[in-house]
Parts: C-alpha cells; sequence; structure tokens
C-alpha cells in the first residue's frame, strides 16, 4: 500500500469542519490525522506530529487561516476551504494547491485532493532524488 498523506482539517465552524472531516476519511490516499477548532491549535498540532497536507478555511477568529499558514516555517501542502471569494488570489500567493468555496461536495473536494496528491508525489520523488545524489559514493 502506498504512503498516505497526513491530513489535518481546520474550521472553526463544528458542522463545516466534521463534514470535511468526512469528506477526507472517504479518500482512500489521505490519512486525516487531526481535526482543529483554530489555527493556534491548527499549529499545536503541527509541531507534535507530521502533517503533509492541512484543509484550511481562512476567515476564522483569533488568526486567519492565510496568517497562519505565512506564519509556518515549513509549509505543509494547503488546501483552502471558505465561504469567501474575496480570498482567493491571497490564497495562491501563499501557494495553495486549490481553493475550495464552500459550500463544496465531496467530489469537489476530491478534485483538489487529486491536484495536492500529484504535488505531493512530485515533491517526494525530487526529495528522493536530491536524497539519493547527496549519498551517492564514488
Amino acid at each position: 500500500m502506498e504512503n498516505r498523506i497526513r491530513t489535518l482539517a481546520v474550521d472553526d465552524e463544528p458542522l463545516a469542519l466534521k463534514q470535511l472531516a468526512t469528506y477526507i476519511k472517504n479518500i482512500s490516499f489521505l490519512e486525516l490525522v487531526g481535526e482543529c477548532q483554530n489555527a493556534i491549535e491548527a499549529k499545536k498540532e503541527i509541531e507534535r506530529q507530521t502533517v503533509d497536507a492541512i484543509f484550511i478555511d481562512i476567515n476564522m477568529p483569533d488568526m486567519s487561516g492565510l496568517y497562519f499558514v505565512r506564519s509556518l516555517e515549513v509549509k505543509p501542502l494547503v488546501v483552502f476551504t471558505t465561504a469567501y471569494s474575496d480570498y482567493a488570489i491571497e490564497g495562491y500567493k501563499v501557494e495553495a494547491i486549490d481553493y475550495l468555496l464552500k459550500p463544496f461536495s465531496q467530489e469537489e473536494l476530491m478534485a483538489a485532493a487529486k491536484s495536492l496528491k500529484r504535488q505531493y508525489v512530485s515533491l517526494s520523488a525530487k526529495e528522493t532524488f536530491v536524497f539519493a545524489c547527496c549519498n551517492n559514493t564514488y
């Protein structure tokens, strides 16, 4: 079995978080490793464990999803999930893989997840190549 992408779901709205988590669990190549109701909880999760990707709301109290992603030294792959189309350009400025406008369907999340997987596989292949090149003895 291939490695699953370790995924974190972040949304301040309990029903939206539950729906997001359910959608993620329905995708075989994603592994939901945490559910957070705000960016502060998400930061603790990222410090506690390996997180490859994050599905995160933008408009949250205390710290926005955009600010949170910008604050990370090592950024996981990001898909923004929000009810506000106004933030789309800002989302892509932080190199988000996708931007899902609420309410979104399982199919829309699957399309975003497939884009995320392509990026994840591409990055993993580059890391493997760099590791192999750096550890090659002549």
